[in-house]
Formats: structure tokens, sequence, C-alpha cells
């Protein structure tokens, strides 16, 4: 067998460790649900019967779903003729798939992350409430431009303020938006958008208004019109402060 794919690290040394094993965390919507490790060489079964390698108990999920074998330092996800489908990055597959720490990654209506880190973790579970209906991008870039924010003494939000989203130029349905008990809400033209901009080269998932630990973050996805923030182009997260302007194509929209 060949051996795993070794990275430098920045000091210099070489985390042989990353590559024989890799942490795991099944999520639905902000909830998780398990967390598992493979190992090089091993082939887990993800099902809901009691003999599986990883169990979800739920009907959404077959008795033997999906395997995760990690081999050569990658990992390989394989269908195994499910109910409900195992996709990657909105695909179904069936046979075995690479797939990366990158990759958006569903069993049935289960999310599965790779959490190499506490950090990564963190910075990946507000996405579980989102549809995978479109090409979704996640960047988190230190090179991209920081949008300029209306005030420098704005606060972020806080647990103890309800904060809207409301329309202030152009035309949506609906005109104000809650976002009170809400991890995620969906901005673009398609009807099951919680808040739809109809238009030419708006994407059917335009952006999403996600909640993460008392903070709101707007997370612009793949498309022919640009999501602004106060005026700049966004191509990654960015946090939400009072006042901020969301802007696609002639829509403008207040964050309050």
């Amino acid at each position: 067998m060949k051996s795993p794919k070794r990275m430098m690290m920045q000091d210099g040394t070489i985390n042989l460790e990353d590559y024989t094993k890799s942490d795991w965390t099944i999520m639905l919507n902000d909830r998780v649900i398990t967390r598992f490790t493979t190992h090089e060489g091993n082939k887990l079964i993800i099902g809901r019967s009691p003999d599986a390698d990883v169990v979800i108990d739920n009907t959404a999920i077959s008795r033997h779903h999906s395997s995760l074998e990690l081999r050569d330092g990658r990992h390989y996800l394989a269908d195994l003729k499910s109910t409900n489908g195992t996709t990657v990055n909105g695909k179904k597959i069936a046979s075995k798939t690479p797939i990366t720490e990158k990759d958006v990654v569903f069993i049935g209506k289960f999310r599965m992350i790779q959490t190499a880190a506490d950090e990564q973790q963190a910075s990946s579970s507000y996405a579980t409430a989102m549809d995978i209906d479109e090409a979704t991008v996640f960047v988190n870039s230190p090179r991209q431009p920081v949008a300029a924010q209306p005030s420098q003494a704005a606060p972020p939000p806080s647990a103890n303020e309800i904060y809207k989203l409301t329309l202030i130029e152009g035309d949506t349905v609906p005109n104000m938006l809650s976002l009170d008990g809400k991890s995620s809400v969906k901005i673009g033209k398609d009807p099951s958008c919680d808040m739809i901009i109809p238009g030419w080269l708006v994407s059917k998932t335009q952006c999403y208004v996600v909640s993460k630990k008392n903070k709101y973050y707007i997370v612009p996805q793949r498309s022919w019109a640009n999501t602004k923030l106060n005026d700049v182009i966004i191509k990654e997260e960015r946090l939400l402060r009072k006042g901020d302007i969301i802007q696609i194509k002639s829509v403008k929209i207040r964050f309050s």
C-alpha cells in the first residue's frame, strides 16, 4: 500500500497523524447527532442498523446507507443503494467518490462535516441548515477585501435583541423579515427562499444570513449578480452589524 501523503506544517515539521485518522461530525440543522473518527485503511458503514459502525437512528436513513473509507490519505464515500441517497455538492453519488473537507456532504438529510479542529467545526456548523440546490461556495480567505462598515462603533448583534431584514430600495417578497428564532434565512429568486428577489442574473440562492454564537453573518453564494455589503462586493462570509446594507443588483436591504 502506498504511504499516506504528508503535509509540511508552518514550523517545518510533518504532521503524519493528520493523514492516518480524521474526525467527523454528523449534524441535523444546528444539532450535533454523532461524532466519529476514520483511520487509515479502514472502511466505516453509516446507517440506521445497530450493526452499522456509525449509527444514525432515523427512519430517513437506510439500514446500511453509506460507506466512508480512508485510504492512502484520501477519503472515499459511497452510497449503499440507500432510499434517500448520498450527495456530494448537491449531486447524488453511487460508487466510491473521493471527498475532501471542502465538499458539502449529505447522508440523506444529515450533513457530514470533517472536523479536523474545534475552530473548523464551529465555522462549519452554521451551514447545516442551508439548502443544497446550487454550487455552494464557502471561502475563508484572509486576502479578500473586508467590507467597509457604516460605523466602527456599531456593535455586533447581541442575544437580547431581535434583528430583522428590511427592504429600503427595490422589490422583495416579503419586504421585512424577522430573524427571531431562525438559524439561517435564504435570499434569492427561488420560490423556496425566505426573502425572494426577482430579476435577471439573480441566483436561485443568492446568499444566506446565518446565526452563529449570537452573531449574524452574510454568506454569499455563486451568482452572476454580485452581492454587496455597504457598497463592497463580497465573496466570502462577513459579520453583520446593525445598520449594514446588503445590496443585490438594485435591491437594498438593511440589517437592523
